[in-house]
């Protein structure tokens, strides 16, 4: 998720969820700026998403400073994870069902078939 940029698609709450949580699955050490990066928000916005995610018990977080955090799933937060990257593989896989379905209806040339007989 990491280099993302979307240019036709805007990431959803629950995809930038998603990104903190694989982000801290990964890595426990994270920074605040390198979960706000992966989630594509602000460093000051990613506080939000950690209370949320503290706040629903997906996360838990020790150290006393930003600096000395260190983010932990929790057994319902790897279970959020695992639904929300489901969610987004079955969302992905009918993307590319109905982009298949209209690149199908139009020919070689790039016009649609009926516009191709009549031309």
């Amino acid at each position: 998720m990491i280099g993302i940029h979307f240019e036709m698609f805007r990431p959803s709450k629950e995809y930038r969820e998603l990104a903190v949580l694989r982000e801290i699955n990964r890595s426990s050490v994270v920074s605040q700026r390198g979960l706000a990066r992966a989630a594509g928000v602000s460093a000051t916005m990613i506080n939000a998403y950690v209370d949320d995610l503290v706040g629903r018990g997906f996360l838990d977080v020790t150290g006393d400073t930003n600096r000395s955090y260190r983010y932990h799933l929790t057994d319902a937060g790897r279970a959020r994870e695992l639904e929300l990257a489901q969610k987004l593989q079955q969302e992905l896989f009918q993307i590319q069902a109905a982009l298949r379905h209209e690149l199908l209806g139009v020919s070689e040339e790039g016009v649609p078939p009926a516009q191709a007989q009549s031309a």
